[in-house]
């Protein structure tokens, strides 16, 4: 599995994209009614109304149309591309270094934004559709800390991710990490899972869990499964 690495900026102006006319137009249009009503109570020159009623009109007009646009659009964040991390079953490639799963000894993943994701705004001048930029891995080894913003292109792609990583995680392929880091990565659907709750039910009779922080981290859904899990895994 192969991963984007990036990083990003955010610019007040970028003419690519809808929200800067946004900005501009709402600008333009209070400055004018501003000046309008300056120019009524102290200096009543008719010129100045006359020209300036036409900017705020048309101003205004832009602002609804660049409102409507930007509302439907994607996030105005500039992404350059930094390179690449590979994800193997046995460990991370960053730029040619080979990173051992067993070498880490913490370990954080965040790759739930995804190009597309419904951001819902409470305004109408901020973009409704994500880029899926706010995503990023972190881990530690003993020598060396490592931490990469990554792009995320779908939802397959971000469910993609955590599933690989959820099953080399089952198979005991992080041995120095805390079984409760690990266990964070696993979505929820993930835990409800037979294999995560059997890792699960393993690490609390190996004490590395309480019974009821591990019951917990099995996403049951009633008093009565909590019973089933608990006669079935002799916990």
């Amino acid at each position: 599995m192969i991963i984007e690495t990036i990083k990003t900026e955010k610019k007040l102006f970028n003419f690519n994209h809808p929200k800067s006319y946004t900005y501009l137009s709402l600008a333009l249009f209070m400055a004018t009614i501003i000046v309008i009503l300056i120019n009524k109570e102290y200096f009543k020159i008719r010129f100045i109304t006359n020209f300036l009623y036409p900017i705020s009109f048309l101003s205004s007009i832009i602002f609804g149309i660049a409102q409507l646009f930007t509302l439907f659009s994607k996030e105005d964040i500039l992404i350059r591309k930094t390179g690449k991390i590979k994800i193997t079953a046995d460990s991370f490639i960053i730029n040619k270094e080979i990173i051992s799963f067993k070498d880490i000894v913490s370990i954080n993943i965040d790759a739930t934004d995804y190009e597309g994701r419904l951001i819902g705004t409470q305004t109408s001048i901020k973009p409704m559709y994500s880029i899926g930029v706010n995503n990023f891995i972190k881990f530690t080894t003993r020598h060396n800390k490592f931490e990469q913003q990554i792009l995320i292109s779908s939802f397959r792609e971000s469910k993609l991710i955590y599933n690989f990583l959820s099953q080399q995680i089952i198979k005991n392929k992080f041995l120095n990490v805390s079984s409760r880091q690990l266990i964070s990565i696993f979505r929820d659907e993930f835990k409800k899972t037979e294999e995560a709750r059997n890792y699960i039910a393993v690490k609390i009779k190996e004490r590395k869990l309480n019974k009821t922080e591990g019951l917990l981290m099995m996403n049951y859904s009633s008093d009565k499964e909590v019973k089933e899990l608990r006669k079935k895994y002799t916990i």
